[in-house]
C-alpha cells in the first residue's frame, strides 16, 4: 500500500500543473479527493523513517492557529459577539440581520471561505503524505526528477508555442500574455513561479548527482579523468541541458519578478553554498565548486537566450511598462483593508468581494487578487491566521537551511539546497504576485517544503535501503 500512495504522489506531481495550473474546477476536485482517498489509505502503513527529523512544535500551532482561524470564520457567531471581535464585519452584516439574536459569520462570504478552507486542508494533506512516503534518499530522487520533467514540459511547451506563433493552451485560445511562454497555464506570472521553483530543484540535482562537494583536493590527472568518467560526464552534461532549459523558460515567460527572481536564486544558491561550506576538511573548495557549477548553469541561460534573442524580455522593463504599473494602488488599498479587518480578516476567498469596498476607481476590471500573497493573506485571514501562516513559511525555511549548514552528505546537501532555494524563489515572487493561489504552485511549494525537511534527516545508511 505504502508503494500505491507513493506512485500516486508522483502521477499527481506531474499532473497537476497541465489543467491551467491546476485552477479548473475538476482538477481542485480531484487534488481534494485523492488527498483525502491517499489520506485514508495511509493509515495503518509504516511510519516515517526513524532518522526523519520532526517538525518543531511551535510550527504545528503556527498551523493548527491558522486553520483553526479559518474554521472560525465560517461559524454563525451572535452579532455581539461579531461587534467585539471584527466590528467592521459586524457593521456590514447588521443590515441582513434579523434581530439582536441574529447570528452571522466573519467571513464576508462564508460558502467561498468554506471551499478555501478545503483546498488548503487538501495542500497540506499532501505534503503531509509526501513527508510520510519519502523513507529513502531513491524515492526522494524520484519525486525531485518527477518534478523536474514536469518543469522541462512547461517550458519547452512554453517556448514552442511561443516561437511556433501559437498562443494556445491545449487548443484553448489564449487571449492574455500575448508574446510571452506560459506553459499550461494561463498568467505568465504563476508559469514563472513554476519554474522559478523548478529550476534550482534542478540544478541542486546536478550537484547531488555530479558529487561537486565530494571531488577531493590533490587528485592525479587520471584519477580525475576516472572520477569525471564517461557516465559521470553525460549524466552532468544531461542534467545540465535539464536546467538551461528550464532557465531558459523562465526568461522567455516575460515576467518582471520572475526574471529578477531568476538572479537573486543563483545568488542565494551561491551565498547558501558559502555560508553552508565553510567548514575544514575541504568543505571549502567543494562549495567553491560547486558555486562555479552554478554560475557556469546561469551563464548558459544567458547565453542561450541572448542568441535567442533577448529584446522582448529587456523590453519589460521599459519606464512606459513600470509607469503602468497598478500593483502599488492594489497594495495600499488591502493594507487599508487589514486595518479594517485587523484581527480575523474578511475570510479566505472573499478578497474580490471585500476590495470593492475601498475601490477609489475603476481600473477596467474585477480585482479578485491583491497581487500580494502576504497582503492577501492578512487581508482574508487577519493578523490571527494569516500572520501565523507567514511565520510557519518563513520560520520553516530558517530552521531546515540552519539543519542544512551542518550536513556533509553529497545528496543531502544538493537536493535540500535545490528545495529551499525554489521556496525561497516562491516566496519572494509572493510580494509582487499571487502565485501561490494557484493549486499547482501551491502544491509544489509545500511539496518542496516536505522534501527539504525530510531529506535533511536521511542518514548515510538511507544509501543501502534505496
Amino acid at each position: 500500500m505504502s508503494a500505491v500512495i507513493f506512485w500516486a504522489i508522483g502521477a499527481m506531481l506531474v499532473f497537476i500543473p497541465l489543467p491551467f495550473g491546476g485552477v479548473e474546477e475538476w482538477a481542485i476536485f480531484g487534488l481534494e479527493a485523492a488527498a483525502a482517498a491517499l489520506l485514508a489509505l495511509s493509515i495503518g502503513t509504516a511510519k516515517p523513517s526513524p532518522d526523519a527529523i520532526r517538525a518543531p512544535f511551535l510550527f504545528k500551532i503556527l498551523f493548527a492557529v491558522f486553520i483553526g482561524v479559518a474554521v472560525l470564520q465560517v461559524v454563525p457567531l451572535p452579532l455581539s459577539v461579531l461587534e467585539a471581535v471584527s466590528p467592521r464585519s459586524a457593521e456590514i452584516h447588521a443590515g441582513a440581520a434579523v434581530g439582536a439574536a441574529a447570528w452571522r459569520t466573519l467571513s464576508l462570504a462564508p460558502n467561498l471561505s468554506v471551499y478555501e478552507l478545503l483546498k488548503d486542508l487538501s495542500y497540506a494533506v499532501f505534503a503531509f503524505l509526501v513527508f510520510r512516503s519519502v523513507r529513502t534518499k531513491k524515492q526522494a530522487e524520484i519525486l525531485v526528477l518527477l518534478m523536474i520533467l514536469a518543469g522541462v514540459f512547461e517550458a519547452v511547451y512554453g517556448l514552442f508555442m511561443l516561437f511556433g506563433g501559437s498562443a494556445e493552451v491545449f487548443g484553448w485560445k489564449n487571449r492574455w500574455n500575448q508574446g510571452s511562454a506560459f506553459g499550461t497555464f494561463v498568467n505568465r506570472d504563476h508559469y514563472a513561479a513554476f519554474l522559478e521553483m523548478v529550476f534550482p530543484l534542478a540544478v541542486g540535482y546536478l550537484l547531488a548527482k555530479a558529487n561537486f562537494f565530494s571531488l577531493k583536493k590533490g587528485r592525479s590527472l587520471k584519477e580525475k579523468i576516472l572520477w569525471f568518467g564517461q557516465e559521470r560526464l553525460g549524466k552532468a552534461a544531461i542534467l545540465t541541458l535539464l536546467s538551461v532549459v528550464i532557465g531558459v523558460g523562465l526568461l522567455f515567460s516575460r515576467s518582471r519578478s520572475g526574471i529578477l527572481i531568476f538572479f537573486l536564486t543563483v545568488g542565494l544558491m551561491v551565498i547558501a553554498l558559502s555560508a553552508g561550506g565553510s567548514g575544514v576538511s575541504g568543505e571549502r573548495r567543494r562549495g567553491q565548486r560547486a558555486r562555479r557549477v552554478i554560475r557556469t548553469v546561469a551563464l548558459a541561460v544567458l547565453f542561450t537566450v541572448v542568441i535567442i534573442g533577448i529584446r522582448p524580455i529587456i523590453e519589460r522593463f521599459s519606464l512606459e511598462d513600470l509607469r503602468n504599473e497598478t500593483r502599488p494602488v492594489f497594495y495600499r488599498l488591502t493594507m487599508e483593508m487589514v486595518r479594517n479587518f485587523p484581527l480575523f480578516g474578511t475570510g479566505p476567498g472573499t478578497y474580490v468581494y471585500a476590495y470593492t469596498m475601498f475601490e477609489e476607481k475603476d481600473l477596467g476590471g474585477v480585482l479578485e487578487h491583491a497581487h500580494n500573497d502576504y497582503l492577501e493573506v492578512l487581508a482574508e485571514s487577519g493578523v490571527a491566521g494569516g500572520g501565523c501562516l507567514i511565520l510557519l513559511a518563513l520560520g520553516a525555511l530558517g530552521y531546515v537551511f540552519m539543519k542544512w549548514t551542518g550536513r556533509r552528505d553529497d545528496f543531502v546537501k544538493g537536493i535540500v539546497l535545490g528545495c529551499l532555494a525554489g521556496v525561497a524563489a516562491v516566496l519572494l515572487h509572493s510580494l509582487a504576485d499571487f502565485s501561490l493561489r494557484m493549486p499547482a504552485n501551491a502544491v509544489y511549494c509545500l511539496t518542496l517544503y516536505a522534501l527539504a525537511l525530510k531529506t535533511v534527516g536521511l542518514k548515510e545508511r538511507a544509501k543501502k535501503q534505496s
